[in-house]
């Protein structure tokens, strides 16, 4: 009978103390007390850009290198311009426009993003580079001499010559234009993005300054179809007056889901336009959110502002980061802004005016919307499943406090390095960290694993890192400056093996 409790004695005491060896293993340490909610975090693939040329030549230069350096999260430059700049006789190419950007800008970092217009409402030499007979030409003018038909309306705005969407002679010349840009531009590493530019005023894909006749269906799906025959590695978009503008329902559905079909993104060029802000201040003066949810789970969003200085003209900009309240609206211009980029998912945001006079009126408010627009990440928590001399397995709990899930996937790096010794590191990647699944105020939990060439054994302090490969740059996350270290990564935690 004693030797019959003896054993139960004895394997009860064993199976109570491997419960416990695996509950030491099984620890969960709270992360939220390393986070920093203001620290501005520039990252890849997302942030600020910049129109360094606006439908023209002349607008929102730079005073210098500075104005873009000292901005937080400046990811790209965007180039919008006149087609008679860049072929000013048939077949032959002016690129120096864009390439004295491109070598002077690229190397520094930055990307490029590009909308080639046909159709200006200014003059030369800023807007387009042709004035004959007082009639200004975006479209190179030796298009029309080949036969392509078009006319200058003057009633509602300035004379500059609008071809006819659908011309035949007009649509092959285009066609023929794209596809030596896009033997020259097409899938570089640095092109952010190209616009479909080639409808309406400033390629907006409306007539407002000209005729006031939308575009027909037939006629975007035209413009539409010479991007996707000659852009086969580049993110195209469409700017949302391209689908809507004087349309029926019947219309804008058709075109949209063309659009969405056929792998473009979306670009809203009308947020903060007095118009929009008194006529549909409840959506934050977006003219269609149904448009932006939800191609946001699947493409990047580029939001673009009223021209600043407008902005600040029509009243609809108050204060030191915009923070007074507009009297008329009730809300004030960073309100409504901010509002915007949540409501469409934003991943590239624009303020439309010069660099260094919008940095030095909103000082605050740059930083915050730089880290709110695209991803923001936050590890909430970590739970060692198991370490021992070879493998290690841990969960992490992410939250995604940004308004888009990231559209490239992220390595997750981590590094061990022993508290006694201080010698190498350890270190190991894990090619997929599973970024892509963290949407928006959804905490997602990853489970992790590893294996070690090394035998660890002691206590090692714990790093990590999120790394994108196509940039070569770590991606940083919303953890305290202070636990990061010269190579980029974030001390979480001591680990016994």
């Amino acid at each position: 009978m004693r030797e019959r409790r003896f054993v139960y004695v004895f394997f009860s005491i064993l199976i109570l103390t491997t419960a416990g060896l695996v509950s030491a293993q099984e620890q969960k340490i709270d992360l939220s007390v390393k986070w920093d909610t203001v620290r501005p975090l520039a990252n890849p693939d997302k942030g600020w850009y910049h129109h360094m040329l606006d439908n023209g030549i002349g607008k929102y230069g730079l005073k210098d290198e500075s104005e873009l350096t000292v901005f937080p999260g400046m990811d790209h430059l965007y180039l919008r311009l006149a087609w008679a700049y860049l072929e000013p006789e048939e077949g032959k190419f002016n690129w120096s426009y864009i390439d004295n950007i491109v070598e002077k800008y690229v190397p520094l970092g930055y990307g490029i993003s590009f909308r080639i217009s046909c159709k200006e409402t200014g003059g030369k030499p800023n807007s387009v580079p042709e004035e004959i007979n007082g009639v200004f030409y975006a479209t190179p003018s030796w298009v029309e001499r080949a036969g392509a038909k078009g006319f200058v309306p003057t009633q509602y705005g300035s004379k500059s010559w609008t071809p006819d969407w659908d011309d035949p002679v007009f649509l092959e010349k285009l066609d023929n234009f794209h596809r030596a840009f896009a033997a020259k531009y097409d899938g570089k590493p640095w092109v952010r993005y190209i616009d479909v530019g080639s409808i309406g005023e400033w390629g907006e894909g409306h007539t407002f300054n000209s005729t006031r006749i939308p575009p027909s269906v037939e006629e975007v799906k035209a413009s539409m179809d010479i991007y996707l025959k000659n852009y086969k590695n580049t993110q195209l978009v469409v700017t949302d007056d391209l689908l809507y503008w004087e349309k029926s329902e019947k219309d804008v559905e058709t075109l949209y889901n063309y659009a969405v079909g056929n792998g473009f993104t979306l670009r809203d060029d009308s947020p903060m336009v007095e118009y929009y802000v008194e006529e549909m201040i409840k959506t934050w003066s977006v003219s269609h959110p149904h448009f932006y949810s939800p191609l946001y789970l699947q493409k990047p969003i580029i939001f673009e502002s009223e021209h600043y200085p407008t902005v600040k003209r029509n009243g609809l900009w108050l204060g030191k980061n915009g923070k007074d309240t507009i009297p008329s609206v009730g809300y004030s211009g960073a309100k409504i802004f901010r509002e915007a980029i949540k409501l469409e998912h934003a991943t590239y945001i624009g303020f439309h005016g010069y660099a260094g006079a919008y940095l030095n009126d909103n000082p605050d408010l740059t930083k915050e919307l730089l880290n709110l627009c695209g991803y923001w990440y936050f590890p909430k928590s970590l739970t060692i499943k198991a370490g021992n001399e070879s493998a290690f397995k841990f969960d992490i709990e992410w939250l995604n406090k940004g308004v888009a899930p990231a559209y490239s996937e992220y390595q997750l790096r981590g590094k061990l390095t022993s508290i006694i010794k201080q010698n190498d590191p350890v270190y190991f990647t894990i090619k997929n960290s599973g970024n892509r699944n963290w949407l928006p105020d959804v905490p997602v939990t990853e489970s992790y694993s590893t294996e070690f060439k090394e035998r660890l054994n002691g206590t090692y302090s714990f790093a990590l890192q999120l790394f994108d490969t196509r940039s070569g740059r770590p991606v940083e996350i919303g953890l305290k400056e202070q636990i990061r270290d010269s190579e980029g990564y974030y001390l979480i935690s001591d680990i016994e093996f």
